[in-house]
């Protein structure tokens, strides 16, 4: 079973991939993936996803756990 992110999570599974090259390794602690995004010269307008309904869950990275 893959488990399906949460919008949040997805959002910064995004900005984690486009920053580092590899899944988001910390699914669930959102405030920690950010302060390691803006560490990493990720800005803040980019950390905080717009607020839409279109948005749908992705599947978490294989060996995630919820």
């Amino acid at each position: 079973m893959n488990p399906q992110l949460s919008p949040d999570d997805a959002h910064l599974n995004q900005l984690w991939r486009e920053t580092f090259g590899q899944p988001l390794p910390l699914i669930g602690a959102p405030e920690i993936t950010r302060r390691i995004l803006r560490q990493n010269g990720v800005p803040d307008s980019a950390l905080h996803r717009p607020v839409t309904d279109e948005v749908k869950p992705a599947r978490a990275p294989r060996g995630a756990t919820q």
